[in-house]
């Protein structure tokens, strides 16, 4: 039988351990500088991104009050995303060409989130006939124009207005393109 020496309970020199500890150090640093490069490469397309025309378009910031031009959300789904991703209070733009569209999806986030509705639609009885029991300041406006001066003299600091009409445009409006124009034009000049 043959005796294998152990080194298990001889002592690293000192040397080594310093050694170690350097690598450790530099494999440490090395891995923060990648992390830090990483986190800066995934930033910059967030920082470089502009928001796409009538769709979340952050148009204005006045007196606090910030005015959101979602002019696109022809439907009911698109503007329940625009409400859910906006912190509340919400003065809510909506309407246009009705067209039987169903506004109780939204019910729990007007609830929620909404302290005012401006109505712009030519025909608004449904969306009033819904809101109303829970929206105390629902108002109607016969033009954009009259809409954002509207907003403007209702709202407070800390509030977002948001055009969102979820329903396609009515013949105010060739469409929501022409919608959104008239809304920044609007807000552009308060």
């Amino acid at each position: 039988m043959k005796h294998l020496k152990s080194t298990y309970n001889q002592l690293t020199p000192d040397s080594d351990i310093r050694r170690e500890d350097t690598q450790i150090k530099s494999s440490k640093e090395m891995t923060a500088q990648l992390i830090q490069k990483r986190r800066q490469a995934l930033k910059k397309p967030f920082q470089e991104f502009t928001n796409v025309a009538n769709r979340m378009e952050q148009v204005r910031v006045k007196n606090g009050v910030i005015y959101i031009n979602d002019a696109k959300a022809e439907n009911v789904n698109a503007t329940y995303f625009a409400l859910q991703s906006i912190r509340k209070p919400i003065i809510w733009i909506a309407g246009g060409d009705d067209a039987q569209t169903d506004y109780w999806e939204l019910m729990s986030l007007v609830r929620q989130k909404v302290e005012a509705i401006i109505m712009i639609g030519e025909d608004n009885d449904r969306l009033y006939q819904l809101f109303a029991p829970v929206i105390n300041d629902i108002y109607e406006a016969s033009s954009m124009v009259e809409a954002v001066h509207l907003s403007n003299q209702i709202t407070e600091p800390g509030t977002r207005v948001l055009l969102s009409p979820a329903c396609k445009p009515d013949s105010r409006f060739l469409d929501y393109q022409e919608r959104g124009r008239q809304f920044v034009n609007a807000v552009q000049k308060l």
